[in-house]
C-alpha cells in the first residue's frame, strides 16, 4: 500500500468515522513500519490536508456543481488529498497530485469517480487564480477563516469579544505548529537532570517560563525514540495543563480526588507533588479510561495513586466530605488547545457552548460534596469561553455559600494576572487557552 493510500485511509477513519487524528497517524505509522521519508509524507499529507479542510473545500465550492454534503466521503476525501497537494505543498508536482489521485479513485472506487476527480483537480488547475484568498480589507471573515484555517462562527465569537486585532492574533497562535512540551517526573529527577539526561541522547531541552517542571523539545524527530519518556522520567504535559497540580497545592498525608481524571497527567502530577505518603484518587465513567490512569501512574512509579470508577456527576453522593483537596478538570469545549487537536477544531458546534455548562455545573455541585471543611476545590477547563468558566464558578458560589474563592495566582508565576481567577489567552500571554479557580470549604 503506498503512502498517498494509508493517507487516504486515514483522512476516512477521522473525517467519516471521527476517530482521533493522534491515534489514527499513530496506528498507521506503528502498522505499515515507515521510513523515515516516508511518514514525514504521510504525516504531512494527513495533518496538511485536515488543517487546510475549509479552505480546500471553499475551492470544492466554486468547482463543483455537486454540494459537498452530497458527495461520497471516498471522493471527497480523495479530491481534498488532491486539492491539498496542489495547493498546500510545493515540493509535489501537480500532475503528481492529479494522477495519484485518479489511480485511487480508480482503484477504490470507480470509473465515473475517477473522472469527476480528475475533472475536480485540473479544474482547480486552470481556475486557480479564483482561489486567492480575500484580503482583511476586502472580507476579515473570509480572510481569518480561511487564512487561519477556523470555523466562520468561531471567528465571528472571537471578533466580537476580543476585535479584529486581537482576533487576527488569536487565530495565528491557533494555526501555529506547538512545540513539545514534558513535565518532569519529580518523583524520580528534577528537571535539570532531565535536561541533561536529554542532552546526552543528543536532544536540545529548553525549561519551560512558568510551570516549575516543564521542559519544551523545540526540535524533536521521533517521540518512541526519547530515552527519558520511556524510562518514566517524563510524561508529555503541556504547561497550562501543569500549572492545574500547582494551584491545588497538595500536601503530604492528604486524601485528594481527581474527580475527571482520564488519561491521568494532572492526576499523576497531583500525586508527584504531594509525594508518597499523599493520596491521589482518579476518578473515570470508564474503565478502559482508568486503566490509562493506572498505566501512566505505574510507568511513572508512583504508588500512590488510586482509581475509582464513578461518574464525576453523582460522587458527591458517595463520598461526602472525605477529601481534602479534589480537582475538577471538567469536559470543555477545548477552545483554548485548537492548535494541538486539528481534526477536532472542524467538530466544534455552537450548540456545544450551550449544552457543556449544564454538564460542568452538575459536576462541580457533586465534586464539591467530596471536600471536607477547610479543604480546598479546583475548577478549570482548557477553553476561554466564559459561560465555561468564570460564570460556572460565580453560579457555583451563589448556590453554595460555604465555599469562597482564593486567588489561584498566588500559586503561579504568571506576570500580568492577578487573580482570583486564572484566564490564559493565548493572543495576550502566548500559552494554550486555560482556566484555573480555587476555592476553600469554610470550617
Amino acid at each position: 500500500m503506498n503512502v498517498r493510500e494509508i493517507a487516504l485511509r486515514s483522512l476516512l477513519a477521522i473525517c467519516k468515522d471521527e476517530g482521533y487524528s493522534n491515534i489514527v497517524v499513530s496506528q498507521a505509522i506503528q502498522k505499515y513500519k515507515m521510513e523515515d521519508r516516508d511518514r514525514r509524507f504521510y504525516t504531512e499529507l494527513v495533518y496538511g490536508t485536515l488543517r487546510y479542510i475549509n479552505y480546500l473545500d471553499w475551492i470544492v465550492s466554486k468547482i463543483s456543481t455537486r454540494k459537498l454534503n452530497k458527495l461520497d466521503p471516498l471522493c471527497l476525501a480523495i479530491v481534498r488529498l488532491g486539492l491539498y497537494q496542489i495547493f498546500g505543498m510545493t515540493k509535489v508536482p501537480e500532475s503528481a497530485a492529479c494522477n495519484e489521485s485518479v489511480k485511487l479513485a480508480t482503484r477504490l472506487g470507480n470509473k465515473g469517480m475517477a473522472g469527476f476527480v480528475n475533472a475536480m483537480l485540473r479544474s482547480s488547475l486552470r481556475r486557480r487564480q479564483e482561489f486567492s484568498i480575500p484580503t482583511m480589507e476586502e472580507d476579515p471573515l473570509l480572510h481569518l477563516t480561511l487564512t487561519y484555517h477556523q470555523q466562520d462562527w468561531l471567528v465571528k465569537a472571537w471578533i466580537k469579544e476580543y476585535g479584529l486585532a486581537e482576533t487576527e492574533a488569536l487565530c495565528r497562535y491557533f494555526d501555529s505548529i506547538p512545540v513539545l512540551c514534558l513535565r518532569t517526573n519529580t518523583a524520580r529527577v528534577s528537571r535539570d537532570e532531565l535536561i541533561a539526561q536529554l542532552a546526552e541522547e543528543g536532544i536540545q531541552a529548553e525549561k519551560a517560563a512558568y510551570a516549575p517542571e516543564g521542559v519544551y523539545l523545540p526540535e524533536i524527530p521521533n517521540i518512541g525514540s526519547v530515552k527519558a519518556l520511556k524510562k518514566g522520567l517524563a510524561i508529555i504535559q503541556d504547561e497550562p495543563s501543569q500549572l492545574v497540580a500547582h494551584v491545588l497545592d497538595p500536601q503530604p498525608h492528604e486524601l485528594i480526588f481527581d474527580v475527571c481524571a482520564a488519561p491521568g497527567g494532572k492526576t499523576t502530577h497531583i500525586a508527584a507533588l504531594g509525594g508518597p505518603t499523599c493520596t491521589v484518587y482518579g476518578g473515570d465513567i470508564y474503565e478502559h479510561k482508568l486503566r490509562l490512569i493506572e498505566s501512566n501512574a505505574k510507568h511513572l512509579g508512583l504508588a500512590n495513586v488510586r482509581t475509582i470508577l464513578q461518574n464525576a456527576c453523582t460522587i458527591g453522593q458517595s463520598y461526602a466530605g472525605r477529601a481534602d483537596r479534589v480537582l475538577v478538570d471538567a469536559p470543555c469545549s477545548g477552545l483554548g488547545v485548537l492548535r494541538h487537536k486539528i481534526d477536532l477544531r472542524w467538530r466544534k458546534k455552537p450548540s456545544d457552548l450551550r449544552t457543556l455548562p449544564v454538564l460542568q455545573k452538575r459536576i462541580l455541585d457533586s465534586a464539591s460534596q467530596c471536600v471536607k471543611p477547610g479543604g480546598v476545590l479546583v475548577y478549570s477547563t482548557c477553553t476561554m469561553h466564559d459561560e465555561e468558566n468564570i460564570q460556572i464558578v460565580r453560579q457555583f458560589l451563589q448556590d453554595h455559600g460555604d465555599f469562597h474563592l482564593e486567588n489561584a495566582a498566588d500559586f503561579c508565576r504568571l506576570p500580568n494576572h492577578d487573580g482570583p481567577c486564572i484566564q490564559l489567552l493565548p493572543q495576550r500571554d502566548h500559552l494554550d487557552g486555560f482556566f484555573i479557580a480555587r476555592m476553600r470549604r469554610g470550617e
